[in-house]
C-alpha cells in the first residue's frame, strides 16, 4: 500500500512538472507558463510543451526571466526545459522596477503598480507619490517640458507627470503594451508596442500634442535616437531588422539586416553609430546611422541590455542566459572581457563619470560593481532581492538601485564600495 501511494505521488509530481500547452493559443500558453513557473519553488525544474514558439512568446519569456533552451522534436512540438530561479517572473513583483535620476539628486521611480514616486536622493526620502497608473514599467525624462513620461503597458498608455509634484499632465493611448519610452531633445516621445508590431510617436504641436502610430516590423523593442534626435532606430526582435524612422512624420526611411532577435539599441553620438544586441543569435552589431553594418561580433546567449561608456570607448552587453557581461572595445569591436555576473543580469548601467558599472541580478540579492574600463570586479554588495535598474547622483558618488522583489531602492556609496541605506515609500 505504501509503495502504491509512493508511485502515485511520484506520478502526480511528474505530471505537475510537465506543462502541456499544445492546445492553447500563443497568448494563453505564455500566461500559463508564467503562472506555473511562479508556482514552483526555487530550484525546481519543469518542462513545457508548446505547439508553436513565435517571437512574441520568446520575448515574453526572456523579459520574464524564464531562462530556457528551446528544442523542437520530430513531430514539431517545442520542448522548453527550465529551472525556477530565486525570484519570480519579472512582472509579478509589484515593487520598484525602473528609475531615472538627475545629477542634482532628484530621482523618479515607478513600481509595477499604480505608484510613481519622486525621491530626494540627498536626503534619501520620498517627497511625492502619485497613484497614476495601472501598472508601471519604465520612465523617461522630458527635460523640455519638465515632465516624466511613464509607460503603463497594462493600461495601454503613456502617462506624463509634472516633475515637481507628479501631477498628471497628459495621457496618450498606445497599442501593443508600451514599455520603453524615449524622448528627443525637442520633446518628441516615442515608444514601441511589441504586441502590435508598432511604434507610437507623440509630438508637441501648437501647445498640445499629436500622436501617430505606425507599423515597423515584428515585435519591436528598445529604440535608440540618432545623434541629431530626428530619427529613431527600432530593433525588431521577431525578425532580423533594424528600422530607421523619421520622427517628424513617421516615415520609414531605411531598413537593414542585423542579427537574429535584435532587442536593445544604443546610440554613440560621438562616432554616430548604433549598437544593437541580438538576443537569439547572441551577437552585437555596430552600424553607422545610414544603416551600414560595420561589424558583427559574438557576445553571449540572450545578448540583451546594452550600455556605452560616456566617452564611447567601450560597449557593455548583458547576456541574460549566460549570467555574463561582454565588454567590447569600440574602436576595434574586439571583445576584451567576459565578466561573470549575478543570476539574470537584468540591469546594466555605467556611471556618468565613466568609472564604475553596476550590474544587477534579478534572481539574486546582490549587485556587482566593476571598474571601467578594466572590467575588474571591485565589490559585490547585498542590495535586496530583484535588483533591476540603477541611477546615479552626487556626481556619480552614489548609485541607487531598484529592487523589485524587496520593493525598495538600495543606495550604494561608490567611493566606499558599500551599502548606504535603503529608500522605501515610508521613507
Amino acid at each position: 500500500m505504501a509503495a502504491t501511494r509512493s508511485i502515485a505521488a511520484a506520478n502526480r509530481i511528474m505530471s505537475e512538472m510537465l506543462i502541456d500547452c499544445r492546445d492553447k493559443s500563443d497568448l494563453d500558453a505564455a500566461r500559463t507558463l508564467v503562472a506555473r513557473y511562479d508556482a514552483l519553488a526555487p530550484g525546481e525544474r519543469a518542462e513545457a510543451l508548446l505547439a508553436s514558439y513565435p517571437p512574441h512568446t520568446r520575448m515574453w519569456l526572456l523579459e520574464s526571466g524564464i531562462r530556457h533552451v528551446p528544442k523542437r522534436d520530430a513531430d514539431g512540438v517545442w520542448h522548453l526545459d527550465f529551472v525556477r530561479g530565486l525570484s519570480p517572473t519579472l512582472g509579478k513583483p509589484a515593487g520598484f522596477h525602473h528609475l531615472v535620476a538627475r545629477n542634482d539628486g532628484s530621482i523618479w521611480a515607478c513600481q509595477r503598480s499604480p505608484v510613481v514616486a519622486r525621491i530626494d536622493g540627498g536626503a534619501r526620502r520620498v517627497v511625492a507619490v502619485a497613484r497614476a497608473l495601472k501598472s508601471g514599467s519604465h520612465l523617461a525624462l522630458d527635460e523640455t517640458a519638465d515632465q516624466v513620461i511613464v509607460a503603463d503597458p497594462a493600461a495601454g498608455q503613456l502617462v506624463a507627470l509634472r516633475c515637481a509634484d507628479l501631477a498628471v499632465t497628459h495621457r496618450w493611448d498606445v497599442p501593443g503594451g508600451p514599455q520603453l519610452p524615449v524622448v528627443t531633445p525637442d520633446g518628441i516621445v516615442c515608444v514601441t508596442g511589441g504586441a502590435t508590431d508598432t511604434l507610437t510617436i507623440v509630438r508637441p504641436q501648437a501647445g498640445g500634442y499629436v500622436t501617430q502610430t505606425i507599423e515597423v516590423g515584428s515585435t519591436p523593442h528598445d529604440p535608440a535616437l540618432s545623434s541629431d534626435g530626428q530619427y529613431a532606430f527600432v530593433p525588431c526582435m521577431g525578425a532580423t531588422d533594424l528600422v530607421k524612422v523619421r520622427l517628424s512624420d513617421g516615415v520609414i526611411v531605411g531598413r537593414c539586416t542585423v542579427g537574429d532577435g535584435p532587442s536593445h539599441a544604443r546610440a554613440d553620438h560621438h562616432r554616430k553609430r548604433i549598437y544593437v544586441a541580438n538576443s537569439w543569435d547572441g551577437t552585437l552589431n555596430a552600424l553607422d546611422e545610414d544603416g551600414g553594418v560595420i561589424a558583427s561580433v559574438e557576445s553571449g546567449r540572450w545578448a540583451h541590455a546594452v550600455c556605452l561608456t560616456p566617452d564611447g570607448g567601450q560597449i557593455w552587453v548583458a547576456n541574460f542566459l549566460d549570467d555574463t557581461v561582454a565588454v567590447f572595445d569600440a574602436a576595434s569591436l574586439k571583445r576584451v572581457a567576459l565578466l561573470e555576473t549575478e543570476a539574470y543580469p537584468h540591469g546594466l548601467d555605467i556611471a556618468p563619470d565613466g568609472k564604475r558599472a553596476i550590474v544587477t541580478g534579478f534572481a539574486s540579492d546582490h549587485a556587482r560593481i566593476f571598474a571601467v574600463p578594466s572590467g575588474k570586479l571591485v565589490a559585490r554588495i547585498e542590495i535586496g532581492r530583484g535588483g533591476a535598474h540603477t541611477g546615479f547622483t552626487d556626481d556619480s558618488r552614489t548609485a541607487v538601485v531598484t529592487c523589485s522583489v524587496a520593493d525598495h531602492l538600495a543606495c550604494i556609496d561608490l567611493g566606499g564600495q558599500a551599502a548606504a541605506g535603503r529608500i522605501t515609500l515610508s521613507s
